[in-house]
């Protein structure tokens, strides 16, 4: 790839990285959530797959950490969903306008849910970029 390219990617990236953990912390507020969030970070890291190459790639995540990451976090939802009335008296009141709790579980539903998007999607560009 052109130098001028992948100058762009380096000072681009992290920007995406942001942009996609601000979109899943804020799904709950905001249009947006944990899929459109963690396939902005996917796009990221693409990007420095095809500049770079999969190996400067993988050493940001390995498909294997990605493959158990994305478990876990399955793990995490369905915990989540099972006690939902836990989170619900335990995280905060309801009705607290404009706080980030103000959705209870949902928010973690995000986190884990975006989490889970990631991974899948990195294992899915991994596997295409090696064929």
């Amino acid at each position: 790839m052109d130098v001028i390219v992948r100058t762009m990617i380096k000072g681009i990236f992290p920007f995406i990285l942001l942009f996609g953990v601000y979109t899943i912390m804020h799904g709950h507020l905001t249009p947006g959530g944990s899929f459109p969030g963690g396939t902005m970070i996917v796009v990221g890291l693409t990007l420095v797959a095809l500049a770079f190459g999969l190996k400067k790639a993988e050493r940001i995540i390995k498909e294997e950490t990605a493959h158990i990451l994305e478990g876990i976090m399955a793990f995490f939802l369905i915990f989540i969903v099972l006690f939902e009335t836990f989170f619900r008296s335990i995280l905060a009141p309801t009705g607290m306008i404009f706080n980030l709790w103000s959705a209870q579980q949902i928010l973690l539903l995000n986190i884990f849910g975006g989490i889970m998007v990631t991974m899948a999607l990195t294992m899915i560009v991994f596997l295409l970029m090696k064929e």
